[in-house]
């Protein structure tokens, strides 16, 4: 579908915007917020809950909003998931389908600390997070990445938050 996206996963809070938009400022590149093309907003009443009550219709507004966003002759970070948690608080992978039509030249996973993430979310959403559940989301997302990778056969990156530089300069490589 598209073959000008490098998608960049990660759970809530590790900082998956704020190094998209650093390296797309540097790289004059353009950064989309899957949270922003799906209007998560305007679908959900609490900005601040992670749970997601449809998840397939959530990826398709996603596909709908890349649609009408991508241009050819540019390059995109799109900073999202490659799993959710689902409206019964349990990890959902996000469909094998989405990442297909999505086509991304390479993906990225950002880590951080689970007490750091853990801090972070509950400082910005006011409410308390379990560390095991945050901790097997992050270990779900790393294992899924990989997976898309061989199956997408496109690199995959995986650096932790601190590694802005790294995952930079392999991603200007790209």
């Amino acid at each position: 579908m598209f073959d000008n996206i490098i998608f960049v996963g990660g759970i809530h809070g590790v900082g998956k915007s704020t190094i998209c938009q650093q390296i797309c400022k540097e790289l004059n590149w353009e950064y989309l917020s899957a949270s922003e093309l799906i209007k998560w907003k305007d679908i959900n009443g609490d900005s601040k809950t992670k749970n997601v009550r449809d998840i397939p219709e959530t990826q398709e507004r996603l596909l709908k909003g890349l649609e009408n966003s991508i241009e050819n002759n540019k390059t995109y970070l799109l900073d999202g998931h490659y799993c959710l948690l689902n409206k019964y608080n349990t990890i959902e992978k996000i469909s094998m389908e989405v990442f297909l039509k999505i086509s991304p030249k390479a993906i990225c996973v950002i880590l951080d600390d689970i007490i750091e993430i853990k801090n972070r979310l509950e400082n910005r959403d006011n409410k308390i997070y379990k560390f095991e559940l945050l901790e097997q989301l992050q270990n779900c997302e790393v294992e899924y990445a990989k997976q898309l990778s061989k199956t997408l056969d496109v690199s995959i990156f995986i650096e932790q938050s601190s590694g802005f530089m790294k995952l930079f300069n392999h991603l200007r490589k790209i």
